[in-house]
């Protein structure tokens, strides 16, 4: 299966079915909320509603001012990709993109009772690059394994060490397929975003894994811009369907800010522009400005 999905008939497919045109919008599958391509979409016949006041706080925590650490998984990585993430995680993180997310402060109770962790959401450091030579030798890894790795990294000093601000973004090259319960890469998901833990300490590991779908650099901008939006908001995700603390910002039926606006939209920064989600803001009933500028 792994090797038919790798052929060049089904990459063109996949990045026709994955192109910014056709957004994907997410799905969860167990505590994972993932970036669902459109077959998965039709297949579960699942999909979110926007209404005013959707998203819920459930005592969570979010990134006060998140660092976002780029992981290259190996030296395969496309070197478009290689290329243009610093530019784009650098200006995403310092921008109006970031801004418009402080409506999700949380300085409140949530609906479940829990008391909030008084955090505000701020711009972001960008802690460059780093590329890592993995223990994971498989083209075929699953989340647990892509877990282990991260550890082991940041055990070796190889990867800045980990708190509760710190997001590592790994970027993975076309020929590696990852698995997540049944689920396979850029067949079922886009992305996702995920924590090494369900307690709210600095010993967590917080992470997106953005896989290369031979898609294009304005997928990748806006697949990692969707779980950087998420991950900010939500970084410690819980069952969709049942969400609960430590979850932080979730509608009741499990979608983050990022699925309920599947538009796009452009980031500008100097003489770059970069694809990058919407995603909903509570305060409108609506989505995010669709154009943002850094810094």
């Amino acid at each position: 299966m792994f090797a038919s999905l790798r052929s060049v008939a089904a990459c063109a497919a996949m990045a026709a079915a994955l192109s910014v045109a056709a957004p994907v919008m997410a799905d969860s599958v167990g505590a994972y909320h993932i970036f669902a391509t459109p077959a998965y979409r039709a297949r579960t016949g699942h999909a979110p509603q926007q209404g005013a006041g959707e998203v819920e706080y459930f005592g969570g925590s979010v990134f006060s001012n998140g660092h976002v650490v780029a992981v290259m998984w190996g030296p395969n990585v496309n070197p478009t990709t290689v290329a243009t993430v610093p530019g784009f995680t650098g200006a995403v993180v310092n921008s109006t993109f970031v801004d418009q997310m402080s409506e999700y402060d949380t300085h409140l109770k949530g609906v479940n009772g829990h008391k909030g962790t008084k955090q505000n959401i701020g711009r972001g450091t960008y802690e460059g690059l780093v590329q890592i030579t993995p223990k994971h030798k498989s083209l075929n890894l699953t989340d647990g394994q892509i877990q282990k790795e991260l550890a082991y990294q940041i055990s070796k000093g190889v990867l800045p060490p980990n708190d509760l601000n710190t997001l590592y973004m790994i970027y993975f090259p076309a020929d590696i397929t990852i698995t997540l319960q049944g689920l396979v890469s850029c067949r079922d998901f886009g992305a996702y975003h995920f924590a090494s833990s369900k307690k709210v300490t600095d010993t967590n590991i917080f992470y997106t894994v953005e896989p290369d779908c031979n898609s294009g650099i304005s997928f990748i901008t806006f697949a990692a811009s969707h779980e950087y939006a998420e991950a900010t908001t939500d970084n410690i995700p819980t069952p969709g369907s049942n969400p609960k603390y430590p979850q932080a910002w979730n509608t009741a039926d499990g979608y983050e800010i990022a699925d309920l606006c599947s538009g796009s939209g452009h980031l500008t920064a100097g003489s770059s522009t970069y694809t990058v989600t919407q995603y909903y803001l509570n305060s409108t009933g609506k989505c995010s400005t669709g154009n943002y500028t850094s810094p």
